[in-house]
């Protein structure tokens, strides 16, 4: 059964290809500039160390074209199946946190970010991307909406 740490992980609706996969993975590894957060953080006056970046995103800092493949790659143990999901949800329905937080189309360069803690995921987009904060479970296939009941 799989399971989720609400405090560091979320879920994320990843299309690539034309093929859209699930995730549970870490929040931090979801910056796709992440270079952009690293200078953000220069501004204020406080550092991010890249030896504390995660395994997933190291020599990745920006998440494009040429690399997205390799870090699909180093993410596919957080792929979820919509069943596992939906069993997740199902024993905790009354969470809103189990609905999915981002919704990243690497086809069309895509961001959507449903997530309400101050963690912007749409300022740390690559140049090109449109990136918004707004609901997507709309736009989700019917078939992978494990929040929905299906008919």
């Amino acid at each position: 059964m799989i399971g989720i740490d609400l405090n560091e992980q979320f879920i994320t609706y990843v299309i690539y290809k034309g093929c859209g996969k699930w995730y549970i993975s870490d929040k931090e590894i979801w910056y796709l500039d992440y270079q952009k957060r690293i200078e953000e953080y220069r501004k204020i006056g406080r550092e991010i160390k890249e030896e504390y970046i995660d395994e997933k995103r190291k020599d990745l800092l920006c998440i494009e074209e040429n690399n997205v493949l390799l870090f699909l790659k180093r993410i596919e143990e957080d792929e979820c199946s919509t069943g596992d999901l939906k069993n997740l949800f199902l024993q905790n329905q009354e969470e809103d946190d189990y609905r999915p937080s981002l919704y990243v189309d690497f086809d069309k360069k895509l961001l959507y970010s449903m997530y309400i803690e101050p963690a912007s995921y749409e300022d740390y987009v690559p140049v090109g991307w449109n990136a918004k904060y707004k609901s997507f479970l709309d736009i989700i296939p019917a078939e992978k909406r494990y929040w929905e009941k299906q008919n």
